[in-house]
C-alpha cells in the first residue's frame, strides 16, 4: 500500500510523490472517471493527500476533473498526451495505417490491399509509402511523431524482434522488424502482435477494464489472444505467451500453416470455416455472411459456428485451468455471431473447467470495431507517457474521410 508523503528529506519527499503521482495515473487507467474518494482508497492514501496529487496532475494537464454522473460528487478523468502517434496494422492482405495527433484531435486512416504473398522489402516500401502520405494528409510534423507502433498479424519474438518462423508472414522471417522499420521510416519504432495491442485496447476502454486480468480473444480471418496480468500485458520469456490460435484442439484436424495440426487457427478461425463451406460446395465470400446466413436459419452455417465456439472453448478450459484470469472477452469478426458462438464456448468451459466456489471467469464479447490494433497502439502511447483518455473520444473513434469498420 502506498503512504502519504511523510519521508523526512527533500529527495525522498519527492520521488515518494511521482510514485504516488504514478499510482493515481494507473489507477485511473484502469478504473476510468473515478471520484477522489474512490482514488484515496483503491491507492491507500488520505483524501487531503490525493486532493493536492489531483491538483498538480491538473496544473500538469494530465487530468481534468468534472461533475460526477450522480451531480453530487466530482470525477476524475484522464487527459490526452501531447505529440503524434503512428499506428500500422500490419496483416496477411491488407495494411491499415493510422495517424493520431493528440495535439489537434485529429486521426487519418487509409488502408491498402495487400493481395499478394509477403515480402519484407516490398511491405517496407509499401508502409513508408502509407506512412508518407498520412503524414502530408493529416499535416502533422515527423518531428512531433512520439513512436511507430506496428501490429503483426504473426507470432512475434519480442526478445529478438522477430517473427517466428512458422509459415505466416514468410517474407519476415528472420529479420529484426523494429531495426528494418526504424532505419526505413527514421523513427522510433515499436512492433508487437496485433492481438496483444488490441487487448491493452479492450483492458483500457473495452470489456476489460476495471480487471487486473485478461484473456482477449481475437478471431477473425486467424484466432490471436493476448494476455494481461496485473495491468500489463504478459509475454513470457521469449515474448510469445498467450498464441491459443496454436494450441491444438484436434490432432486430426485439419493442417495449419504453422506445421501442426488441429490447431485452434486451422479449425475454428474465420478462414477455417470459409474453407470448410467451399469444401461442401457452399462457399461463401466472408464470415460476416457466414454470420448473416446462420441468423437466417442455414443449417451449415450455425453448425459451423457452434462447433468454432466448441473449439475455442476448449482452448479458453485448458487457459483457465493454467492462469484462472478473472475476465475473457472474445473480440475480432466471429464475437459478431453472439450466442451462436458463445453458448458452445461457455458450454464448452462449464463442461471442461474445475468447478470453483468463485465461479467461472466473466466470458464477455468485446468492442465491435475493426481497427481494435490501432486503438490498441493509441493505449499503448498513453500508457508509455503516464497519460490516458479516461473515455474513448469521438475524434479517436472516427477517422477523418474514412469509415471505420464495425461489426454487426
Amino acid at each position: 500500500m502506498v503512504t502519504d508523503d511523510s519521508a523526512p528529506s527533500a529527495g525522498s519527499q519527492s520521488a515518494l510523490r511521482r510514485a504516488n503521482e504514478r499510482n493515481v495515473l494507473q489507477t485511473l487507467r484502469t478504473l476510468g472517471p473515478t471520484s477522489q474518494a474512490e482514488l484515496a482508497r483503491r491507492v491507500g492514501l488520505s483524501r487531503s493527500a490525493i486532493n493536492g496529487i489531483v491538483r498538480s496532475l491538473q496544473d500538469s494537464g494530465a487530468v481534468d476533473v468534472r461533475p460526477g454522473a450522480s451531480g453530487r460528487e466530482t470525477e476524475v478523468v484522464l487527459v490526452g498526451a501531447r505529440g503524434t502517434l503512428i499506428a500500422v496494422d500490419l496483416g496477411h492482405q491488407r495494411l491499415h495505417g493510422s495517424v493520431i495527433s493528440f495535439d489537434t484531435e485529429t486521426r487519418f486512416d487509409e488502408v491498402v490491399d495487400l493481395g499478394r504473398e509477403h515480402d519484407a522489402q516490398a511491405d517496407v516500401s509499401t508502409v513508408a509509402a502509407l506512412v508518407d502520405r498520412l503524414l502530408e494528409r493529416s499535416g502533422a510534423d515527423r518531428d512531433s511523431v512520439i513512436r511507430v507502433c506496428v501490429g503483426l498479424h504473426a507470432p512475434y519474438e519480442s526478445l529478438s524482434r522477430t517473427i517466428s518462423p512458422s509459415g505466416i508472414l514468410p517474407g519476415w522471417e528472420g529479420l529484426d522488424v523494429e531495426a528494418v522499420l526504424g532505419e526505413r521510416l527514421g523513427m522510433p519504432v515499436h512492433a508487437d502482435n496485433d492481438a496483444n495491442f488490441a487487448a491493452i485496447a479492450e483492458w483500457t476502454w473495452g470489456a476489460g477494464r476495471g480487471s487486473d486480468d485478461l484473456l482477449y480473444v481475437k478471431s477473425s480471418n486467424g484466432i490471436g489472444s493476448g494476455l494481461i496480468i496485473g495491468g500489463r500485458i504478459f509475454r513470457g520469456a521469449n515474448g510469445m505467451a498467450g498464441e491459443l490460435g496454436h494450441v491444438v484442439v484436434d490432432d486430426r484436424g485439419a493442417l495449419c500453416n504453422c506445421g501442426n495440426r488441429g490447431c485452434l487457427s486451422a479449425v475454428a478461425s474465420g478462414r477455417a470455416l470459409l474453407l470448410e463451406l467451399a469444401a461442401a460446395g457452399a462457399p461463401r465470400d466472408s464470415l460476416q455472411d457466414v454470420i448473416a446466413d446462420a441468423r437466417a436459419g442455414d443449417l451449415a452455417c450455425r453448425r459451423l459456428l457452434s462447433e468454432a465456439g466448441r473449439y475455442i472453448g476448449i482452448a479458453l478450459s485448458h487457459a483457465v485451468k493454467l492462469i484462472a484470469p478473472s475476465r475473457i472477452v472474445l473480440g475480432g469478426e466471429l464475437s459478431a455471431a453472439g450466442p451462436l458462438v458463445l453458448d458452445s464456448v461457455r458450454q464448452e468451459l462449464d463442461e471442461n473447467t474445475l468447478q470453483t466456489i468463485s465461479g467461472m471467469p466473466r466470458l464477455e464479447l468485446g468492442l465491435r470495431r475493426g481497427d481494435m490494433c490501432i486503438l490498441g497502439c493509441a493505449a499503448s502511447v498513453l500508457a508509455e507517457e503516464e497519460t490516458g483518455l479516461s473515455e474513448l473520444p469521438a475524434w479517436l473513434l472516427a477517422p477523418v474521410g474514412h469509415r471505420m469498420k464495425e461489426y454487426a
